[in-house]
């Protein structure tokens, strides 16, 4: 019963600091990467403001639908990372957790009543959930920025080069459900004699 109660203890605790929002602006700073040569070679445009939405459930990312999966990848961003992580990688976690919640509370309730592995999977799947969102709780940003880097490079062809990005981004984690807004303004050269 003290094992039941624990749980119940940490959960409750995880309800109470999970709900929260966190907003972000990053911008480059004095720092310039420009090199010297773009004065003469390169044309200097500004790309107009792009907002993208990102959501993940139970940790596992939408995989948005503005890009119907498809992936972009920015290798460096001015020396802001924008990761990438497999949706499979959430999937696998959250069957981790659900097995193990599974025999954590067939254990438990063995004690008092015989309950199948069935009804146990079913009351820790909630709980797996939670704890899987916990785990991956970048999976909204993450689908976010992923959705960014192939909407830049699919929607400028012509472009050799972004720089001087400046985001804003907004995260709101849940229980179950994550939600991430980035707003991204950046700067973009075009190679002139290709």
């Amino acid at each position: 019963m003290k094992k039941a109660i624990t749980i119940l203890a940490v959960l409750t605790l995880y309800l109470i600091m999970s709900s929260c929002s966190k907003s972000l602006l990053i911008s480059n700073g004095a720092k310039d990467h420009k090199p010297l040569i773009f004065n003469n070679e390169y044309k200097i445009s500004n790309i107009p403001e792009i907002e993208i939405q990102g959501k993940a459930f139970c940790g596992i990312p939408s995989n948005s639908k503005n890009n119907k999966n498809k992936n972009g990848f920015l290798i460096t961003f001015n020396g802001v990372p924008i990761g990438n992580t497999p949706s499979i990688l959430p999937v696998l976690t959250l069957i981790g957790y659900s097995f193990v919640n599974m025999i954590a509370i067939n254990s438990i309730v063995v004690q008092n009543s015989r309950l199948n592995y069935i009804g146990a999977y079913g009351i820790g799947l909630p709980i797996a959930g939670i704890l899987n969102n916990l785990t991956w709780n970048n999976s909204a940003l993450i689908d976010a920025s992923s959705t960014l880097a192939y909407k830049l490079v699919k929607e400028n062809p012509d472009v050799d080069v972004f720089f001087y990005p400046k985001y804003n981004i907004n995260k709101k984690n849940g229980l179950f459900v994550q939600e991430a807004t980035l707003i991204v303004r950046v700067s973009a050269a075009t190679l002139i004699n290709k």
